[in-house]
């Protein structure tokens, strides 16, 4: 199976290297001064059809995620018009595609290449079994292929179709994921330690302690100072004096003390 395979790339190689040789015809570019063979650029979408159409789906599979050294020493061995990454792109996109475009059938047109800054961009219109599509190839200054793309063509019920579903899901997801919060959520007043604290109550405020009434200041106590013989007998010589008389005729038994008052008037 590997040598079929490289003969075809070889067959395929050398049909492209005399196309580009032979083509008689050029168109070149007065704006960017990019000249190009449209024959040659022709040849190399020929080549990645025929080689979708030819091989066996594990060969795609295995070119499409083929090394970048491998594909770099197979470009270089073949001299195929790729970049590596374009080379592995061009399979991994048909190899996505393969399933819903069905049977190579036909190539319909090549529509005129389009010259933007330093780059020729050539579109091929094909026909499979289940469906039409559309072949971007990306050409440098040297015209090897940088990028190639492989876009199916859908009705516009299709495209309304596809547009729904995927509001749908990713509507449906949403909800289902705000669901799914939200039951997480209440599960959480089920797990013990989680309950929200009960709110402290607060004391009932204390009675004041009624006030005392102040109690005024007893009286003194009377003195008795009748043992003080000293002041006995200067109030007994003051009375005898006060009064004219002697002190034979009395005995002072107590001594209070007087009002102020009555003390200023005497």
């Amino acid at each position: 199976m590997r040598q079929i395979t490289r003969k075809i790339l070889a067959v395929l190689v050398l049909a492209i290297s005399l196309l580009g040789l032979t083509a008689c015809g050029s168109t070149a570019s007065t704006e960017t001064e990019i000249s190009y063979d449209e024959n040659y650029l022709h040849s190399v979408a020929d080549f990645l059809i025929s080689n979708w159409s030819e091989m066996p789906q594990e060969k795609i599979a295995q070119y499409a995620v083929m090394d970048a050294e491998e594909v770099e020493a197979m470009i270089s061995r073949y001299g195929l018009p790729f970049t590596a990454d374009a080379f592995t792109t061009a399979f991994a996109g048909y190899e996505g595609s393969a399933a819903e475009l069905g049977t190579y059938v036909s190539t319909d047109s090549y529509e005129e290449p389009e010259i933007r800054g330093d780059e020729i961009t050539l579109v091929t219109n094909l026909t499979y079994e289940n469906r039409a599509a559309k072949l971007s190839i990306v050409f440098n200054e040297k015209s090897v292929a940088q990028s190639v793309t492989l876009d199916p063509k859908y009705s516009t019920g299709e495209i309304l179709k596809k547009a729904g579903m995927n509001t749908i899901l990713g509507m449906g997801t949403v909800f289902i994921v705000l669901i799914f919060i939200s039951l997480v959520i209440y599960c959480f007043n089920f797990i013990p330690g989680n309950q929200a604290p009960k709110k402290e109550e607060k004391p009932a405020p204390k009675p004041r302690p009624a006030k005392k009434p102040v109690s005024k200041p007893s009286a003194q106590p009377e003195e008795n100072l009748v043992d003080d013989k000293e002041l006995v007998a200067a109030i007994t010589a003051a009375i005898c004096a006060y009064s004219g008389t002697s002190s034979d005729g009395f005995v002072v038994r107590s001594i209070r003390r007087a009002e102020s008052s009555k003390w200023k008037r005497a």
